[in-house]
């Protein structure tokens, strides 16, 4: 299993060098296959000048070439070997002047935060898998930065997942050219442009890491069957702000490849007699024809509606394995389960016009949907 540690970093690249020293100290060692830092253009020029840049106070050495040399020592890793592979990730952001992306050199504007939260979740999803464990640091870049990334290891992270925060004593916290305790250069001034100031080594610097627990979503969403992968996508399908107009019809739509119901753009997975009884109930929406009075009304038409509807998705998991024994019993089940569901994903005002616990029987959906 690969390990991908994610960061976000601003103006203090120190945070990365800082949080892989702390990770290969753990019992057991933790070496990250790859370091991927999100962070704007300003970002990124820091990064470039304090750790790409090589250096002659480090007898020539870039600092992150250094640190991975250390690394490779300290954790019996070969010279040569691959891990720690430094990735930068530079947000970019609309320009409607030029219509042209640009990297975003800071990230200020509600406009700017929203970008950078779909930026960051593609950057998380990217890497979600169940070959890859996540690791994800958000103890460097504007605090905007820092939870958005909080955020979205949780609308997209895994239990094998881990966020911490590095936490390093002072004054060396404050020191720009302070990376990491074995540094090669050990003597550090703690105001460097005063001639009197005092003198620390680096070697004597604390720095732990702490976790911190997070609720991971990824599953939820993957057994609903979510299609969205922007950060205000997931947080407006999932928020439990009630509809503009909860009293009208909802806006129904049914996606049958991917076996979705959305509804009001939230979604609701659907699997074997389930995807074929919302299918043959939203045919009928669709058609404007009448509500039925009760279940066991439903299964003559509805066992007619399922013989060319096999026939036209054989491809689809379970469709072949639908009988033509449903029954009042299978319909009252699948309802149940839509009612469920709908109450989860905060559109209980559907309820009545979807499925109703007892009355008609039917769906009552916007004249505009479908």
């Amino acid at each position: 299993m690969q390990t991908i540690l994610i960061a976000v970093s601003g103006m203090s690249p120190a945070i990365l060098t800082e949080t892989v020293w702390a990770l290969a100290r753990e019992t057991p060692p933790v070496v990250p296959d790859q370091v991927v830092v999100i962070t704007t253009s300003n970002g990124e020029e820091d990064i470039r000048k304090m750790l790409l840049t090589p250096r002659a106070d480090w007898e020539g050495d870039q600092v992150w070439a250094r640190l991975r040399r250390d690394i490779f020592a300290g954790t019996g890793l070969p010279n040569d070997s691959s891990a720690l592979q430094l990735g930068l990730a530079v947000i970019d952001l609309p320009d409607a002047a030029t219509g042209i992306r640009r990297s975003a050199y800071d990230l200020r504007t509600p406009g700017d935060n929203e970008e950078a939260a779909d930026f960051i979740v593609r950057q998380v999803d990217s890497y979600a898998n169940k070959d890859t464990r996540i690791i994800a640091s958000i103890a460097g870049g504007r605090k905007t930065m820092g939870a958005l990334l909080y955020a979205a290891m949780s609308l997209r992270g895994t239990e094998d997942d881990r966020i911490t925060h590095v936490l390093v004593n002072g004054p060396f916290e404050f020191l720009r050219d302070f990376f990491y305790p074995d540094q090669p250069v050990q003597q550090l001034k703690t105001k460097p442009q005063e001639p009197d100031s005092e003198i620390v080594m680096a070697a004597t610097a604390t720095i732990e890491l702490a976790d911190i627990p997070f609720v991971p979503l990824r599953n939820r969403f993957e057994e609903l069957r979510e299609p969205r992968r922007t950060f205000s996508g997931i947080v407006d399908a999932y928020s439990r702000s009630p509809r503009k107009n909860p009293a009208s019809p909802p806006r129904v739509s049914l996606d049958i490849q991917k076996q979705i119901l959305l509804v009001e753009g939230r979604g609701v997975g659907l699997k074997g007699r389930q995807i074929a009884i919302v299918a043959f109930l939203m045919d009928r929406a669709q058609r404007r024809l009448p509500f039925l009075g009760r279940h066991k009304d439903a299964v003559d038409p509805l066992l007619q509606f399922l013989v060319p509807w096999k026939s036209a998705h054989l491809a689809l998991p379970d469709v072949a394995a639908i009988t033509d024994k449903l029954d009042a019993g299978d319909i009252a089940r699948a309802l149940s389960d839509l009612r469920i569901a709908l109450d989860a994903i905060g559109l209980r005002d559907t309820i009545p016009f979807l499925c109703p616990s007892s009355g008609r029987f039917g769906f009552e959906i916007a004249p505009d949907a479908g």
